[in-house]
């Protein structure tokens, strides 16, 4: 017997770096799991309440029934940093050290990319402008894949999962990157006593 995919529920229209590399870490999750999925983009509050995992929309943090929006009044908390949460940083919190595969390289991929677009999408600059130019953010790189006006957004959701799959490749570089860091941290820490 066939199973049911899960639903991944975000909202339609444009996107940011949060809901993408929320599906990102979500599809990644799953995939490790063998599971089959589908990402629906909706507003459409009868949609949302049928989704297995819903992120970035329908006002609800509930971490155990995997509501991951912190659109709601006052928010869905911060993280370690002080940093409120997006929906990105929501997902990771639940899930990061499962992804990572340990609670040391999750806190290295939350600090090196969850919280800095934790902190974007709620309006909170990390960085001083001391030039009339700014850093190209990774959310900079979502932008340019949005359609102009001369476009018109016909294939956004096609556009949004085309997105997901640079932010899957990302993140799992990211999860080896830091894997790989302690694991040289710890070789050397036991060389180290064992000299």
């Amino acid at each position: 017997m066939e199973q049911a995919k899960k639903k991944l529920i975000t909202h339609n229209g444009s996107f940011h770096a949060d809901d993408i590399f929320a599906a990102a870490a979500l599809s990644i999750m799953l995939e490790k799991e063998g599971e089959s999925f589908e990402i629906i983009r909706t507003r459409d509050e009868e949609i949302i309440k049928t989704g297995d995992y819903v992120f970035d929309v329908g006002g609800i943090y509930d971490e155990k029934a995997n509501r991951f929006d912190h659109h709601q009044v006052g928010g869905a908390g911060k993280g370690q940093y002080n940093i409120e949460y997006s929906s990105l940083g929501l997902v990771w919190k639940k899930f990061g050290e499962k992804l990572a595969g340990s609670l040391r390289a999750a806190e290295i991929i939350e600090k090196r990319l969850c919280a800095p677009i934790d902190a974007w999408d709620n309006g909170l600059d990390l960085v001083e402008s001391k030039y009339k130019v700014a850093p190209y953010y990774i959310q900079n790189i979502f932008f340019a894949m949005l359609p102009t006006w001369k476009e018109g957004d016909e294939n956004i959701d096609e556009i949004f999962l085309k997105c997901v799959e640079i932010a899957k490749m990302i993140l799992a570089r990211e999860i080896i990157q830091a894997q790989n860091m302690l694991e040289a941290e710890d070789a050397v820490t036991y060389a180290y006593k064992n000299s």
